[in-house]
């Protein structure tokens, strides 16, 4: 037998081989947690922010804006 057969085993340093990982695990919250505060929630980025109603109630079905449908992809209906 040769003596290189026999090595002695040397445990790894998992904190050494996981801190890359973690301090980017870090940055990535701190920049989603930062951007969410900055610019809050995803579903109102979208949102315009106009001038209040008069009587300050929540909007009715005629308040609200419909968009004209596409009828070159509809048929027509029957009468």
């Amino acid at each position: 037998m040769t003596v290189a057969a026999f090595h002695i085993v040397r445990p790894t340093n998992l904190l050494g081989f996981a801190a890359p990982f973690l301090a980017l695990a870090i940055v990535a919250f701190l920049a989603g947690f930062g951007g969410y505060l900055i610019l809050g929630p995803a579903n109102v980025l979208g949102m315009s922010h106009g001038a209040p109603t008069a009587s300050g109630s929540a909007a009715t079905p005629a308040d609200v804006y419909l968009a004209p449908a596409d009828h070159a992809s509809n048929p027509p209906k029957a009468v």
